[in-house]
């Protein structure tokens, strides 16, 4: 009697949860939209810097000596900072969600909720084109994260 042939070795595949559903694909673009939303957004804050310097001298008071060259580089220095990093973490959130890996989704949610919030609470300290681009970004911002937990994306993040 001869022994049964032994069934090969399964193939390892890194990313064997096959294409992304839709919903995850949409998510991704909107995370891209919302950067292509915040570049345009600093660049109009560079073009307004000059009210903007003035709007936080105003509000530092008039007991604080705020140095108006100070308070242009801060603003400047802090844009750049927070353009750079933003892109940075969108790129690696819309890379490894679109690649099905979970913790992603979980933390850019996480993110976009403390972003939402933080958003709503600063929407009325901005020039009115900020404040609509502002408005955008909060809604692409939600629209990403319920995109992020349609079933099928549920049942593309839980695949192994």
């Amino acid at each position: 009697m001869e022994p049964f042939p032994a069934s090969p070795e399964p193939e390892y595949r890194p990313n064997a949860k096959g294409p992304a559903p839709a919903s995850v694909q949409n998510a991704v673009k909107l995370i891209w939209v919302s950067v292509g939303l915040s570049l345009i957004s600093t660049v109009l804050t560079f073009t307004m810097i000059d009210d903007l310097v003035d709007q936080a001298i105003e509000s530092a008071g008039s007991g604080t000596t705020l140095d108006r060259d100070a308070a242009r580089a801060g603003v400047m220095i802090s844009l750049v900072i927070g353009v750079v990093i933003g892109v940075a973490l969108a790129a690696m959130f819309a890379y490894f969600i679109g690649k099905g890996a979970n913790w992603a989704r979980i933390v850019y949610t996480v993110l976009g909720v403390i972003g939402v919030l933080f958003g709503l609470m600063g929407l009325g300290n901005q020039p009115a084109l900020l404040l609509v681009l502002s408005i955008i970004s909060t809604l692409l911002t939600i629209a990403t994260v319920f995109l992020l937990f349609r079933p099928e994306s549920n049942a593309y993040f839980k695949k192994v």
